[in-house]
């Protein structure tokens, strides 16, 4: 008998796996900056990300539903990354975090200076 899922442990689990993920975030963002995207063009435009780590994310973020994935029937087959309709609301407040933290981003640098 399958195992009843327990979602209720933290319905902020998601979103908190994802901040936590340190490239989660900025995948999903260059997809929304480059519209439909190609796996190499996105391991090109993210220094320092292996490929192992960028399918990783990609699943994750496919699997939730965040992003889609497309594959083409071409030779060699082509595959491209595109933000979903349900992925474009959480868009907003991503921005959020990232005006928050550009804004604050001295004050951050002189704190962290104070403990070095």
């Amino acid at each position: 008998m399958a195992k009843k899922l327990d979602y209720e442990y933290c319905k902020a689990a998601p979103m908190l796996e994802w901040l936590g993920n340190k490239w989660a975030l900025v995948v999903l963002v260059k997809i929304s900056e480059n519209g439909p995207v190609r796996f190499n063009d996105l391991y090109r435009n993210i220094p320092s990300v292996s490929e192992k780590v960028l399918s990783q994310v990609l699943k994750q973020l496919t699997t939730d539903g965040i992003i889609s994935r497309e594959l083409f029937p071409d030779v060699p087959p082509r595959t491209e990354y595109s933000v979903t309709e349900f992925g474009k609301t959480l868009l907003p407040h991503i921005e959020a975090l990232l005006n928050w933290g550009r804004e604050n981003f001295e004050q951050i640098m002189e704190n962290r200076q104070k403990h070095y």
